[in-house]
């Protein structure tokens, strides 16, 4: 770099420094009065989703909630009407409010970050293999979003290549090395592309800074020089701008957190952000899409008979499991087709109507078995009238024990949740030996049609703290991450000849030294930053942590327990 440019640099940077200062200082004047929003900048691939979904999200009212803002920032930052707001935006989007938000970060070690990066890429791209996923409305779409629209495409593209190479009659390849094969650009190719510099390398630096590769242009103009000025290493300019960050974390970001240090960083959070992990949590539960879908599946199961005149119904529907059921026996024919006869002929003898008038449905709106709700699934009763009844002359069969063939006694039992009724259900049908477990009722409802709207209800309305809904969050999270992973390493393995090995620490650990140690040299700026943190948040936890004022999260295993 001549010394004209290292000049043009310097001011440039100094400049910029002292524009920044100036109007974080503004910002703060006016969050004294405005001073309750909480912007988490949420860097890619530090487990952000866990701290932004399972701790952040539930300690809001839903009604304060952002949305979803992940594939472009809809709200109006100088006169936002809700409360949190989390994105993959860079701190540029901070220059648009007019007062200071408050504004959590979490960082984590470049080449640990780096390698996710590349392994979530490859997973987005195969859950569809090179295909158009379907797009589902009012959901993140992980390939919209930045940087995700780039990389992943990139990966798309070589399966379909891969894929249409296969059906031209070309040979299948066996791959032995996760990181580096035929199939999709080896981890030491791909570290080395522009788009990788662009939107991966020093991509913590860059969006602390408000100067990444998805900036917002309108607020910093000249981002590009900025980038170029700070990459430009042992630089007065780049020093400049690393102390500008290192500071910027000190004194504008209220918590920096460290994936390294996952339930640390909630508890110091918890503290700083005055979010008390034995609070109550706000969370959508489950039992209220059960009670949607209820509704929807009880409006259809009348309308079946809305063409026969003289056959007046009313449907009794609930949506329950057994604990010893799971979604992976549900879905096996052999074992449904046994489970579900089963239940309609206990059922049909306990209330005393046609086997035919029991239903039993999965929860998917596709008729997907495998599907996973936990196991929970739907049953539909379908009763005649009293009228009805006189006039027909099929009787239907004689109930049992003390049930009448009416639906009010089937609904009173739902309604106080008479789990020992539904044993009885069954252990008349099912072998001793063969036991589905504790029957859990999520859901329940009636429609007839008379008023032709369905009344539905939760079973139990559940109530969590803070700390409790994260530890249930996380791991469902880990549960929905880990059956996405199965099924897109699974499509890999149908492509190629032999198994495809998932991507793990065991596999990281024979990446070469070298190629580690080229990774951090490509993110010298990230790692400086990152250390910095590391330093930052020991001194800020040991401080709470000596002073006795930090809660901690509840055992991960208590929990699991009542889920």
């Amino acid at each position: 770099m001549s010394a004209e440019r290292f000049t043009k640099c310097d001011a440039l940077v100094a400049s910029w420094t002292k524009k920044q200062r100036r109007a974080h200082e503004q910002r703060m004047e006016a969050r004294y009065s405005r001073g309750d929003f909480l912007f988490f900048l949420h860097v890619p691939r530090t487990a952000g989703r866990s701290f932004h979904f399972c701790f952040l999200k539930p300690a809001f009212e839903t009604s304060d909630l952002c949305g979803n803002q992940y594939m472009g920032v809809t709200i109006d930052p100088r006169h936002p009407k809700c409360k949190f707001l989390a994105t993959h935006d860079d701190y540029s989007l901070v220059e648009r409010f007019e007062a200071q938000p408050r504004m959590v970060v979490m960082l984590r070690k470049p080449s640990r970050r780096v390698l996710s990066a590349y392994e979530f890429s490859i997973e987005v791209a195969a859950r569809s293999f090179g295909t158009n996923p379907k797009k589902i409305e009012k959901r993140v779409q992980t390939r919209q979003v930045w940087p995700w629209s780039t990389l992943t495409t990139h990966i798309d593209g070589e399966l379909r290549g891969y894929d249409e190479a296969i059906k031209a009659n070309q040979s299948k390849i066996a791959i032995s090395d996760v990181y580096d094969n035929e199939l999709y650009t080896p981890f030491a190719e791909w570290i080395e592309m522009e788009m990788v510099h662009n939107d991966v390398h020093n991509g913590q630096f860059f969006q602390v800074l408000g100067l990444s590769n998805n900036t917002d242009a309108e607020m910093e103009p000249r981002a590009n020089e900025l980038r170029a000025c700070a990459l430009r290493r042992d630089t007065p300019a780049s020093q400049a701008l690393m102390e500008y960050a290192k500071e910027r974390l000190e004194r504008e970001i209220d918590v920096v957190a460290l994936h390294e240090r996952l339930a640390d960083s909630i508890s110091l959070a918890a503290k700083t952000l005055n979010i008390p992990l034995n609070a109550s949590a706000h969370f959508v539960h489950p039992a209220h899409a059960d009670v949607a879908t209820l509704s929807e599946r009880l409006s259809k199961r009348l309308g079946d008979h809305a063409s026969s005149e003289s056959e007046k119904v009313e449907v009794i529907g609930f949506v329950f499991r057994f604990r010893n059921v799971k979604t992976t026996d549900l879905a096996k024919v052999s074992f449904r087709e046994s489970y579900v006869d089963a239940l309609r002929r206990g059922v049909s003898m306990k209330c005393g109507v046609d086997v035919d008038a029991v239903r039993i449905h999965p929860m998917s709106p596709e008729g997907d078995w495998s599907r996973e709700f936990n196991g929970f699934h739907m049953m539909t009763v379908t009763f005649k009238t009293r009228d009805a009844v006189a006039q027909s002359s099929a009787a239907a069969s004689e109930p049992y024990d003390d049930m009448t063939e009416d639906p009010d006694a089937l609904y009173d039992a739902l309604k106080v949740g008479d789990a020992e009724f539904f044993q009885n259900v069954i252990a008349i049908n099912v072998k001793v030996d063969q036991s589905y477990g504790e029957f859990e009722l999520s859901s329940y409802g009636r429609i007839d049609g008379t008023s032709a709207k369905a009344t539905t209800a939760m079973a139990h309305p559940i109530s969590r703290t803070v700390g409790e809904q994260y530890r249930v969050c996380e791991s469902g999270q880990f549960r929905k991450y880990a059956r996405l992973r199965a099924n897109a390493l699974k499509h890999i393995s149908e492509k190629i000849h032999g198994a495809y090995e998932t991507f793990s620490d065991l596999g990281r650990k024979r990446i070469s030294r070298k190629l580690i140690k080229r990774v951090d040299d490509l993110n010298f700026l990230d790692y400086e930053l990152w250390k910095f943190a590391e330093e930052l948040f020991e001194k800020r936890f040991r401080n709470e942590n000596d002073a006795h004022s930090l809660s901690t999260l509840p055992p991960a295993e208590r929990i699991e327990k009542t889920m």
